[in-house]
């Protein structure tokens, strides 16, 4: 084979590779449930698929640039802890002031990092651990009930359009708009650029700082979003709630759909392919009668797979 092919399918490999594993999977599912297919199976595994989704998607940014946000699920808790307590006193605001608290935390976040420069993964890791306790007091470790203005969050879930809830196309929105910002825009150029090679960008005249704290931003938002679905899909939130498990299946969503853990390289549409993966796997392995303890596996073989065909090597030298 020439090398000029063997380009060809390793690039066709790293856009389409997400799409083909999920597909691959969801045929080996309709092979041991064909019941899966025609009935609420695949409606059921897309709604399961949102918050991951939404939380990938802000992950992927800050992944793009190099960076890695290990605090965006426990903000996504907060976030619906902050909604579910906010809704009978403020109404249609709880939801608005939450992205914009939530957001701000992520700024902050960014902040931290690129004026003190201390490493990403030790800022995000500390705040992890606090607002989870943030999460905690405010809720006092008890689980709260959505009791008043219900209508302001449950039309997401309630309502359907064109056959589906409004979160599928909530989710579908906010990955059009991260492939607008990466892939579309001059803030996409310089997102990619600082993380492939961040002096080099500094020495073209990239503000770094910046991009870092707006995609540090820009997770929050999505953190922001994710806690609003979680609370307006359970009817409840809790600082100990669904959040709480998002932190991996985000991070794995991400990388499967292509997005590089060294920075510089990612399409936020694979990401939704990613998230697809991460929400399929545990059904599938339930279907095809796997022993639970043996979904770790099929989850990392899936991972290492997708990974392989995604993994752009042109980008750096070599693989850390």
């Amino acid at each position: 084979m020439q090398k000029s092919e063997f380009g060809s399918i390793a690039n066709l490999t790293r856009r389409f590779g997400p799409a083909l594993v999920f597909f691959l999977l969801l045929g080996i599912v309709s092979l041991f449930q064909p019941s899966f297919l025609t009935g609420r199976g695949t409606t059921i595994l897309l709604y399961q698929c949102v918050p991951i989704l939404v939380l990938a998607l802000g992950q992927s940014l800050v992944l793009v640039t190099g960076s890695i946000d290990l605090s965006n699920a426990a903000l996504a808790v907060l976030s619906s802890v902050l909604v579910a307590k906010g809704l009978e006193p403020l109404g249609a605001m709880a939801p608005v002031l939450t992205i914009i608290v939530i957001s701000a935390a992520g700024c902050l976040t960014g902040i931290l990092i690129t004026v003190f420069q201390v490493p990403s993964f030790a800022v995000t890791l500390g705040l992890l651990g606090f607002w989870q306790a943030v999460a905690l007091l405010i809720t006092q470790q008890q689980t709260l009930y959505i009791a008043a203005n219900g209508e302001i969050l449950f039309w997401m879930t309630d309502l359907e359009l064109f056959g589906l809830q409004p979160i599928a196309f909530v989710g579908a929105a906010i990955a059009i708009i991260a492939w607008l910002l990466v892939q579309r825009t001059h803030f996409g150029i310089m997102l990619r650029s600082t993380g492939l090679n961040e002096r080099a960008s500094l020495l073209a005249g990239v503000n770094t700082k910046v991009i870092k704290i707006a995609a540090f931003t820009f997770s929050g938002a999505c953190a922001a979003v994710t806690g609003i679905i979680i609370t307006a899909q359970q009817g409840a939130a809790s600082a100990s709630g669904l959040g709480n498990g998002l932190l991996l299946p985000a991070i794995a969503a991400a990388i499967l759909g292509g997005v590089s853990i060294s920075g510089g390289t990612g399409r936020p549409l694979n990401v939704v392919f990613g998230a697809l993966i991460v929400t399929l796997i545990p059904i599938a392995s339930v279907i095809a009668g796997f022993d639970p303890r043996l979904q770790q596996i099929v989850f990392g073989v899936a991972l290492i797979l997708t990974v392989a065909l995604t993994q752009d090597r042109k980008t750096s030298g070599t693989i850390k």
